[in-house]
Protein backbone atom coordinates (compact mmCIF):
# COMPACT_ATOMS: atom_id res chain seq x y z
CA UNK A 1 0.00 0.00 0.00
CA UNK A 2 2.90 2.53 1.05
CA UNK A 3 4.29 1.43 -2.16
CA UNK A 4 1.18 2.59 -4.35
CA UNK A 5 1.24 6.04 -2.44
CA UNK A 6 4.95 6.23 -3.32
CA UNK A 7 3.89 5.58 -6.78
CA UNK A 8 1.44 7.87 -7.13
CA UNK A 9 2.82 10.55 -5.60
CA UNK A 10 5.88 10.21 -8.46
CA UNK A 11 3.01 10.32 -11.13
CA UNK A 12 1.61 13.30 -9.69
CA UNK A 13 5.27 15.19 -9.63
CA UNK A 14 5.84 13.62 -12.69
CA UNK A 15 2.75 15.36 -14.79
CA UNK A 16 3.28 18.71 -13.06
CA UNK A 17 6.76 18.98 -14.19
CA UNK A 18 5.48 17.61 -18.29
CA UNK A 19 3.15 20.30 -17.52
CA UNK A 20 5.54 23.34 -16.62
CA UNK A 21 7.61 21.86 -19.43
CA UNK A 22 4.48 22.36 -21.49
CA UNK A 23 4.06 25.95 -20.32
CA UNK A 24 7.62 27.60 -21.55
CA UNK A 25 6.82 25.84 -24.84
CA UNK A 26 4.34 28.01 -25.69
CA UNK A 27 5.77 31.39 -27.18
CA UNK A 28 2.89 33.60 -25.67
CA UNK A 29 2.06 34.04 -22.20
CA UNK A 30 -1.08 35.14 -21.68
CA UNK A 31 -3.07 36.31 -18.29
CA UNK A 32 -6.03 33.80 -19.37
CA UNK A 33 -3.46 31.42 -19.72
CA UNK A 34 -1.55 32.19 -16.34
CA UNK A 35 -4.67 32.03 -14.31
CA UNK A 36 -5.84 28.41 -15.83
CA UNK A 37 -2.15 26.93 -15.22
CA UNK A 38 -1.89 28.65 -11.48
CA UNK A 39 -5.18 26.90 -10.84
CA UNK A 40 -4.25 23.51 -12.18
CA UNK A 41 -0.38 23.58 -10.28
CA UNK A 42 -2.57 24.52 -7.03
CA UNK A 43 -4.59 21.37 -7.71
CA UNK A 44 -1.72 19.27 -8.19
CA UNK A 45 -0.45 20.89 -4.57
CA UNK A 46 -3.62 19.70 -3.11
CA UNK A 47 -3.55 16.29 -4.51
CA UNK A 48 -0.02 15.46 -3.73
CA UNK A 49 -1.57 16.49 0.10
CA UNK A 50 -4.44 13.94 0.10
CA UNK A 51 -2.02 11.61 -1.13
CA UNK A 52 1.05 12.62 2.08
CA UNK A 53 -2.08 12.54 4.42
CA UNK A 54 -3.19 9.21 3.17
CA UNK A 55 -6.39 10.88 3.19
CA UNK A 56 -7.09 10.31 -0.84
CA UNK A 57 -7.25 6.87 -1.41
CA UNK A 58 -5.53 5.42 -4.71
CA UNK A 59 -8.80 5.24 -6.63
CA UNK A 60 -9.84 8.94 -5.69
CA UNK A 61 -6.12 10.31 -6.69
CA UNK A 62 -6.21 8.43 -10.02
CA UNK A 63 -9.95 9.69 -10.87
CA UNK A 64 -8.78 13.05 -10.57
CA UNK A 65 -5.52 13.21 -11.94
CA UNK A 66 -7.42 11.93 -15.06
CA UNK A 67 -9.41 14.36 -14.79
CA UNK A 68 -6.75 17.03 -14.30
CA UNK A 69 -5.20 15.59 -17.65
CA UNK A 70 -8.28 16.08 -19.32
CA UNK A 71 -8.74 19.20 -18.54
CA UNK A 72 -4.70 19.87 -19.82
CA UNK A 73 -5.20 18.45 -22.98
CA UNK A 74 -8.43 21.02 -23.58
CA UNK A 75 -6.27 23.88 -22.77
CA UNK A 76 -3.49 22.60 -25.32
CA UNK A 77 -5.96 22.33 -27.95
CA UNK A 78 -7.98 25.59 -27.03
CA UNK A 79 -4.13 27.22 -27.23
CA UNK A 80 -2.98 25.71 -30.66
CA UNK A 81 -6.15 26.69 -32.27
CA UNK A 82 -5.82 30.31 -30.82
CA UNK A 83 -1.75 31.23 -31.55
CA UNK A 84 -0.95 30.68 -27.93
CA UNK A 85 -4.28 32.43 -26.21
CA UNK A 86 -7.22 31.18 -24.65
CA UNK A 87 -10.45 32.85 -25.09
CA UNK A 88 -12.76 34.05 -22.42
CA UNK A 89 -15.02 31.98 -23.16
CA UNK A 90 -12.22 29.14 -23.32
CA UNK A 91 -11.12 30.03 -20.30
CA UNK A 92 -14.60 30.03 -18.03
CA UNK A 93 -14.88 26.50 -19.72
CA UNK A 94 -11.75 25.13 -18.26
CA UNK A 95 -12.38 26.98 -14.67
CA UNK A 96 -16.07 25.34 -14.82
CA UNK A 97 -14.00 21.95 -15.00
CA UNK A 98 -11.38 23.00 -12.57
CA UNK A 99 -14.49 23.84 -9.54
CA UNK A 100 -15.79 20.53 -10.52
CA UNK A 101 -12.99 18.85 -10.06
CA UNK A 102 -11.32 20.95 -7.01
CA UNK A 103 -14.99 20.14 -5.33
CA UNK A 104 -13.69 16.31 -5.85
CA UNK A 105 -10.72 16.91 -4.11
CA UNK A 106 -12.43 18.19 -1.45
CA UNK A 107 -14.70 15.86 -0.99
CA UNK A 108 -12.14 13.01 -1.14
CA UNK A 109 -10.02 14.88 1.51
CA UNK A 110 -12.93 15.01 4.24
CA UNK A 111 -14.56 11.97 3.65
Amino acid sequence: MKNLKVLIALMSITMLSSQLFAEESFKEKHPRRAEVNKRERNQQKRIAEGIESGKMSPGEVAKVEKEEAKIKREERRDVKRNGGYLTKREQRKLNREENKTSREIYEDKHN
